[in-house]
């Protein structure tokens, strides 16, 4: 027993052994990064002494790294993404701040020509309108991604202009999300460096304790991106029997839409003051959910944040919150998709000749083509999303082959 207890001891030991070589050797690869680091940021025309009192203070965050590479457990869909923003509460608590902040909204809607809803809508995604800003340390989270490998040249960039923002700010932002947003809209550094604006004209750009600043700010960035006040985000769309799928991810002119028997969501026809909208049909779950045509300042709100679903929730919201639609209706049975199950999805159709790309749990557009390129073949509804019936014929057809 003695000697199986020393044993036991010995492994233990050398585990902790290894475990401290390892944190040793990251630790030492975090050190010679930062040095690496200073010397770009000295050519990058940050001061030494700014240099010599924050990097000493900053701290390698392993969680934000695992945090920024880990898989979401399933694979995002329109129903849970939109279930989670899309509700009463938020609709109401964006009216009752709307209400509170009536003369700046009306200030910052009129300076920049951004309508207060989509600002509204933006907020409430953003911070659930300031309810929750990040408690991270900046200098840690965007060093941790800086030095990581995985998205070094990004970070960097964003890195150095947090320090610019330590120089020239008098109360500079500490504390944000994981991935180095801070304030009411989560402003990336160099978001803040191109378009943050001192509102309240009290010598600094405050988006963390100013609500003037905060809403400047994010109305400045739409404007300068190209906002157009007279055109919607756009709309959700009833698409006729018999539709064409291959359509979708294809941008016409709205009247041409209309004459392929689109119709507008509780509407008999699309305005006329749209019908030369340059406008792209997006339906994000194929036939289990439901579709929408774009328009440019879609893509504005896509520029903010890349994902289609954050766009499109954005859109809803705003409309929600100018009293133009209703919630949309999620259809009873509909099952999330596990993350592993269309890795291996992806892979049997890879095998098959179907998809070619990366095993990377992603539903992009060669995950669709190659849906769609196997629904044609076994004479389904050609949508490129992987609802129920089209799992059961893989399953099969997976089988038959093997």
């Amino acid at each position: 027993m003695k000697k199986f207890l020393k044993s036991v001891c010995y492994i233990c030991f050398g585990c902790f052994l290894t475990c401290a070589d390892l944190a040793g050797a990251q630790t030492d690869d975090f050190q010679r990064w930062q040095k690496d680091f200073e010397k770009q940021a000295l050519s990058d025309g940050i001061l030494q002494t700014t240099l010599d009192k924050y990097i000493p203070k900053m701290k390698l965050l392993p969680n934000i790294i695992e945090t920024d590479m880990k898989k979401p457990e399933f694979l995002q869909n329109f129903w849970d993404y939109t279930a989670l923003r899309l509700t009463n509460e938020k609709v109401e608590n964006a009216k009752q701040i709307k209400h509170t902040y009536t003369t700046w909204f009306k200030r910052v809607s009129e300076k920049y020509h951004v309508p207060t809803e989509y600002l509204l809508a933006l907020w409430s995604m953003e911070t659930n309108l300031g309810g929750f800003m990040g408690k991270t340390s900046l200098l840690n989270s965007l060093g941790s991604l800086a030095y990581h490998p995985r998205r070094r040249e990004f970070f960097t960039k964003e890195l150095l202009a947090y320090f610019h923002i330590l120089e020239s700010e008098p109360y500079p932002p500490q504390y944000g999300s994981w991935d180095g947003g801070f304030g009411h809209f989560q402003f990336m550094p160099t978001t803040f460096m191109a378009y943050a604006v001192d509102a309240d004209g009290n010598g600094t750009k405050s988006l963390t304790g100013s609500i003037p600043d905060a809403l400047a700010s994010a109305a400045n960035y739409l404007h300068k991106m190209g906002w157009n006040e007279n055109e919607p985000w756009g709309r959700e769309v009833i698409l006729p029997e018999n539709f064409d799928w291959e359509l979708v991810g294809q941008t016409k002119e709205v009247k041409e839409w209309g004459e392929k028997g689109i119709l507008p969501l509780n509407m008999k026809e699309f305005p006329q003051t749209e019908a030369d909208i340059m406008a792209t049909l997006r339906a994000p779950m194929g036939s289990m959910g439901p579709a929408f045509l774009t328009y440019p300042n879609f893509k504005l709100i896509n520029r903010w944040n890349k994902l289609e679903l954050y766009a499109l929730t954005t859109g809803i919201l705003s409309d929600m919150i100018a009293d133009k639609r209703q919630m949309p209706v999620r259809p009873e049975g509909f099952r999330a998709l596990r993350t592993e199950e269309f890795l291996k999805l992806q892979q049997i159709l890879a095998e098959k000749g179907y998809y070619r790309g990366a095993i990377d749990g992603m539903l992009g557009p060669n995950m669709r083509k190659a849906i769609r390129m196997f629904q044609r073949d076994n004479k389904m509804i050609t949508d490129g999303y992987p609802n129920g019936e089209f799992l059961i014929k893989l399953d099969s057809y997976n089988k038959e082959l093997n």
